[in-house]
């Protein structure tokens, strides 16, 4: 698989577009179509120390060493992100399993952590690209499920499904915003407040900590939607953009676009 181990940086082309807050996108479109090989398809995924999971526990359906083939075929096909895993190599790896599941069925992806959540959000953005660059494309969304309260917890499992159509959403000046301290019920109030009003909802930022700031915040806004009878789903990529901290620099960000559905 030539193209696993490209960094993200080797992802992205660079074109310029306008970002939130006078940043300007330098990249938008990008990952290289993943190959199929067979060292991707075998590639395991063990629990650490091939410790049985606690009953009851999302991490309890992850399927320690199996192949990718494997966990295509399981009824219930999850991938675990780790802190420390590559997100290219993720990404290949929900490619695999969407080809191969029946219906291509997407699998979950469990990640516990502010950088485990990080690189699988990498990850998923990446295979976004790769599945839509398919002879029959596939886009993706997530829907974030905390296994404790969202207050408190980090533990999460991202749904992945099929959208029934491309998610296109370049970033905007309009985009919200997370920093490491922001509040994260405040956001959740301006995302479920956006989508009531029925315009387009997106927030872009960076780094672990502010990616689960957005991550919780879309699951509360979900909670705060649930009266109106709205599910949110959101559909994540990567996009470079001018980092107005540091002059004539860009960073790597992960743009979120919201999508609700009537429930």
């Amino acid at each position: 698989m030539a193209n696993i181990d490209m960094s993200l940086d080797d992802i992205i082309n660079k074109e310029t577009k306008r970002a939130p807050g006078g940043r300007r996108v330098a990249s938008g479109a990008g990952a290289t179509r993943n190959a199929r090989s067979t060292n991707a398809r075998a590639a395991p995924y063990a629990r650490g120390g091939g410790r049985s999971a606690p009953k009851g526990t999302a991490d309890e359906s992850h399927m320690g060493g199996a192949s990718v083939g494997d966990v295509a075929n399981s009824s219930n096909p999850m991938l675990k992100v780790k802190s420390d895993s590559k997100p290219n190599t993720v990404a290949g790896a929900i490619c695999n399993v969407v080809r191969e599941a029946r219906g291509n069925k997407p699998p979950s992806v469990l990640a516990t952590g502010p950088q485990a959540i990080n690189q699988a959000m990498k990850a998923v953005a990446i295979a976004r690209k790769y599945l839509n660059e398919e002879e029959r494309p596939i886009d993706i969304v997530c829907s974030p499920v905390f296994e404790r309260d969202v207050r408190s917890g980090s533990n999460v499992t991202f749904e992945l499904s099929k959208s029934a159509r491309p998610v296109v959403r370049e970033p905007t000046e309009d985009d919200l915003t997370a920093k490491d301290k922001t509040d994260v019920f405040k956001l959740a109030g301006a995302i479920a407040g956006r989508v009531r009003d029925g315009g387009d909802v997106a927030l872009t930022t960076k780094g672990p900590v502010p990616v689960l700031v957005v991550v919780k915040a879309i699951a509360a806004a979900q909670e705060y939607l649930t009266d109106d009878n709205l599910t949110l789903k959101f559909a994540v990529s990567i996009v470079d953009l001018e980092n107005p901290e540091i002059k004539d620099a860009t960073s790597t960000y992960l743009h979120f676009a919201i999508v609700p559905f009537n429930a």
